[in-house]
């Protein structure tokens, strides 16, 4: 076998970060291999002086000080993780010990995109014991309980369920149990990993989880009974499954009056619709069925219209598309310019569109009304679904008129009624069986 000293010293030339230290320890100069960027090496140095090693302990000795385990150069990958491996005077033998981490973590600040006024400012970070640590912090409670998960792909990644011990959907949290576990040896990098690792189609418009990076909103789904999960590295709460309930309900909500919430639940539920279907009836009244229009509406959506090359499905198609280029636009530019170019480029590119007798100005208006219902949603990435279903109703609108906007719109319902998570409907609200019961034992 090659020397575990000089093949070390050969992955010093390919990593930067890679050190090997002489370090006296014990009777014999021994030597510390780590990773800069992840092993704080004074706090580690401090940690092998205390732990009790003297002049005269042998390899074997200071290997079970450290609470150390065998190692060799195939085991690289745990060095990735914040271990040190400590190698005998001839690079012959090794074990590796976990090391001091450096703080590579930033500091517990106030939510980016979901904002509720007069909540607790904070929001989920990247490390994961941080995280849980909100929660707990939140619950306080002996049941709240955090299984750890490890996917081992081409890099490891960790991740943890946190739920409920006493409110949380037994058989929900053994499927959830099960696919973590069956998918140990898979790579886990983004939500369409995720949605594969947990049974479901990628191409699934609506996904089997929702995310949230509030405290407050993820206790509150905890305490119904469902399942979090949480990924080293990411900032957000993954809340399984996703329900209908979470397009249009927040935990905020409650601390109004009972009548004033459930008023503004119905105000997002109405918003919702004049989303879906705000450009697709304006299309089918206007271009396949005018009339159904009062002779009155008519004449003054026809002399809107006049001097206008396009026909109706073309400008409302030609549009949406423009106002989504610009939506995702705005989300990657700075907070400091995001909002003024925003209003700039919506208020020039309004003016001139409808001056240069491109479009009517009557579907600017009908446009305007269903983007701004869209940001009726607590959540940014709920609207993204909405955005995506009232283009297909938009399309079947301006070929079957009326008929097809609600031939769409029924089309959805069903799809949504009969979508299951976990074995828990989607439109569960609507279902007899309730999540967050205490268990009985």
């Amino acid at each position: 076998m090659e020397n575990l000293l000089h093949i070390m010293l050969k992955e010093t030339e390919l990593n930067v970060d890679l050190k090997v230290k002489p370090l006296q320890l014990g009777a014999d100069c021994m030597w510390l291999v780590y990773f800069e960027s992840v092993v704080n090496f004074q706090e580690t140095i401090e940690f092998i002086w205390n732990s009790g090693i003297t002049p005269s302990s042998p390899f074997s000795d200071i290997c079970n000080h450290l609470t150390g385990n065998k190692w060799s150069e195939s085991q690289m990958k745990e060095l990735h993780q914040g271990r040190v491996a400590v190698l005998d005077t001839n690079g012959e033998s090794a074990f590796s010990f976990q090391g001091k981490p450096t703080n590579l973590s930033r500091g517990i600040n106030s939510p980016d995109t979901e904002y509720m006024p007069l909540a607790p400012a904070i929001a989920f970070t990247e490390p994961l014991a941080a995280n849980i640590g909100l929660l707990r912090k939140a619950v306080n409670s002996q049941f709240l309980i955090a299984e750890g998960f490890t996917f081992a792909g081409d890099s490891t990644k960790k991740a943890s369920i946190i739920y409920h011990a006493q409110r949380v959907d037994k058989e929900l949290l053994k499927q959830i149990r099960s696919c973590l576990q069956q998918a140990s040896n898979r790579e886990l990098k983004n939500d369409q990993n995720l949605t594969q690792i947990l049974g479901f189609n990628r191409l699934d418009i609506i996904p089997p989880y929702y995310k949230t990076e509030l405290p407050l909103q993820a206790t509150s789904s905890l305490m119904e009974g469902r399942v979090l999960l949480f990924i080293d590295g990411e900032p957000i709460a993954y809340v399984l499954p996703f329900l209908f309930n979470d397009l249009i309900a927040l935990e905020w909500d409650k601390q109004l009056p009972l009548l004033i919430m459930l008023g503004l639940r119905c105000l997002r539920l109405l918003s919702l619709i004049i989303a879906l279907l705000a450009p697709g009836l304006y299309v089918a009244l206007v271009s396949v069925n005018p009339e159904t229009l009062r002779i009155e509406l008519a004449l003054s959506v026809a002399s809107s219209r006049i001097g206008i090359p396009l026909p109706t499905f073309l400008e409302m198609l030609l549009l949406i598309i423009v106002s989504e280029i610009s939506i995702e636009a705005t989300q990657r530019l700075p907070k400091v310019i995001g909002a003024s170019v925003t209003l700039t480029s919506g208020i020039v590119l309004g003016t001139a569109i409808v001056d240069a007798k491109l479009v009517s100005s009557l579907v600017i208006i009908v446009l305007s009304i269903s983007v701004t219902a869209n940001f009726a949603f607590p959540n940014y990435l709920n609207s993204l679904i909405i955005r995506k279903m009232k283009i297909g109703i938009l399309i079947l609108s301006g070929m079957l008129g009326v008929f097809g906007m609600f031939a769409g719109f029924i089309a959805i319902c069903f799809y949504v009624c009969g979508l299951e998570r976990f074995g828990i409907p989607f439109m569960s609200f609507l279902d007899s069986r309730r999540l967050g019961q205490p268990s009985i034992k």
